[in-house]
């Protein structure tokens, strides 16, 4: 068995894949949606990890570093949070809001259906944030492959 990146010529079996997924899940495949999805994950290079940044009068005052990843469910691109920290000397002073509200426009300027992320159990405050502006708590299992464990299953056979 080969493992590789798809690449240019794989779309349309790449598309039938997709739209098998779609219906295993029960989900709309629109006519044409599957293989729109598969030339944009083959022409994809473009798409990289930013951040954006709060500032205020010269002084950095927290950061968001987000990741653009595909989704097969939608067919659709979303950002992946994966840091959103703010200034020890800056909290409760709206940095947190102000980059979330960023980082929403971000998304819906550059395409992007949604923005997922997680924070620690013990994130007391991040989740507080979150819930007092709103914003739905996914009910989603999340899973993590790293140091022994990621090497372990990488070496099997």
């Amino acid at each position: 068995m080969i493992m590789r990146r798809a690449a240019p010529g794989d779309e349309q079996r790449l598309a039938a894949l997709f739209s098998e997924m779609q219906r295993y899940y029960g989900s709309e495949d629109p006519p044409g949606g599957a293989l729109r999805a598969a030339r944009e994950v083959v022409a994809a290079q473009g798409r990289s990890p930013f951040a954006l940044i709060a500032e205020r009068d010269g002084e950095m005052l927290g950061f968001a570093n987000l990741s653009p990843i595909f989704f097969g469910g939608g067919y659709q691109w979303l950002l992946f949070l994966k840091d959103l920290y703010v200034a020890e000397s800056a909290r409760f002073l709206g940095v947190g809001r102000a980059l979330m509200r960023a980082i929403a426009r971000e998304a819906l300027a550059g395409g992007y259906r949604r923005v997922d992320w997680t924070t620690d159990g013990a994130n007391r405050g991040a989740q507080a944030l979150y819930d007092k502006m709103g914003i739905p708590r996914a009910d989603k299992v999340f899973y993590r492959l790293g140091g022994e464990d990621l090497k372990a299953l990488a070496a099997e056979a």
